[in-house]
């Protein structure tokens, strides 16, 4: 028994001067946490302060890249504000089709409207109202005419 006894004490022992060992190797990893999530905010700080843009187009980025495809060079190019020119299919979620266009000129203008903010043009114009002129020649090229808005529901 006193053997055995002598045993669970050296082994708890053991136990304890390795729970200092992680209690020691914890507090060092909170510490470099701490530094590195520091240089993160001062990193942040200083392309919020030097490049104001950035927070607006993030999601116009968000949007050409998981809705339009497109490449990272083209995100970057869009990025630096200059215009890009595609041609291919693009899809218009409001219309839950692809549009075709062989020369597009693709471009982050800020809005005239509402300073610091930017929106997705395409051949100068936003990319909405392209697409819905898009839409419309392409019902104009089946025969069809434009619907009209209604003026609510009529008993």
């Amino acid at each position: 028994m006193k053997a055995e006894r002598e045993e669970l004490q050296l082994r708890i022992s053991a136990l304890e001067s390795q729970n200092e060992e992680l209690i020691q190797h914890i507090k060092t990893m909170e510490q470099e946490h701490k530094e590195e999530r520091t240089k993160f905010n001062e990193y942040m700080d200083k392309i919020q302060r030097y490049f104001l843009h950035v927070e607006k187009l993030l999601p116009l980025i968000d949007f050409c890249r998981n809705t339009l495809k497109f490449s990272e060079r083209v995100i970057q190019e869009l990025c630096k504000l200059k215009k890009v020119r595609l041609k291919g299919d693009f899809y218009s979620p409001e219309f839950n089709r692809k549009f075709r266009d062989e020369n597009a000129a693709f471009s982050f203008e800020e809005d005239k409207n509402r300073k610091g903010h930017y929106h997705i043009c395409v051949n100068d114009i936003p990319l909405v109202q392209w697409f819905r002129q898009k839409a419309n020649e392409w019902r104009n090229g089946l025969g069809l005419t434009t619907p009209k808005q209604g003026n609510g529901m009529k008993i």
